[in-house]
């Protein structure tokens, strides 16, 4: 999709992004932007420290699927970055749901059994859902979430808190 404005320079080499650009691009002030040169094009894309991490989030993703018997998807702050799981691959790099972003603004891990939860503007999933946030220096980064039949133990609760503080680390 190209959206297209022009925009001056000031003095400074400061440009503002338009406001409907930002809103659709969930932009917000402090936000990272990563800035590159592709051919002759200045391209601005938005940072994910999870992005750097790929490898290991998908090593978490898979130890997760196999111990809990359950689909995983990590998240950065605005899509889906890692799918395990056959059904959910529909998901690889969508925009997450306003519900889950609500979710990851609370800060806290959620625990929803034989709920619905809206993933996408459109797509819901039903199932025994575990939505934990991936905070660094405060700030909500993504999340991990798990979606399983099994029932919820406090067992899965530990390997989810242990696996996210795991990635916590790595990016700290």
């Amino acid at each position: 999709m190209k959206i297209g404005t022009i925009r001056r320079i000031d003095d400074l080499g400061r440009i503002v992004l338009p406001k409907g650009i930002r809103q659709n691009l969930r932009i917000k002030s402090g936000d990272n932007l990563e800035i590159f040169i592709e051919n002759n094009d200045i391209i601005l894309r938005k940072y994910s420290q999870l992005n750097q991490l790929i490898d290991i989030e998908n090593t978490i993703a898979s130890v997760l699927k196999e111990t809990l018997k359950a689909d995983v998807l990590i998240t950065d702050k605005d899509k889906y970055i890692i799918i395990n799981g056959i059904a959910k691959q529909k998901y690889l790099n969508r925009e997450i749901s306003d519900e889950i972003l609500k979710i990851l603004e609370n800060r806290q891990m959620i625990i929803k059994e034989n709920e619905n939860i809206l993933f996408t503007k459109n797509e819901k999933e039903s199932g025994n859902i575990v939505i934990n946030p991936i905070i660094i220096n405060g700030d909500v980064i993504g999340s991990i979430i798990v979606i399983t039949k099994e029932k919820i133990d406090e067992s899965k609760i530990k390997t989810i808190s242990i696996l996210t503080t795991f990635l916590t680390k790595h990016i700290e």
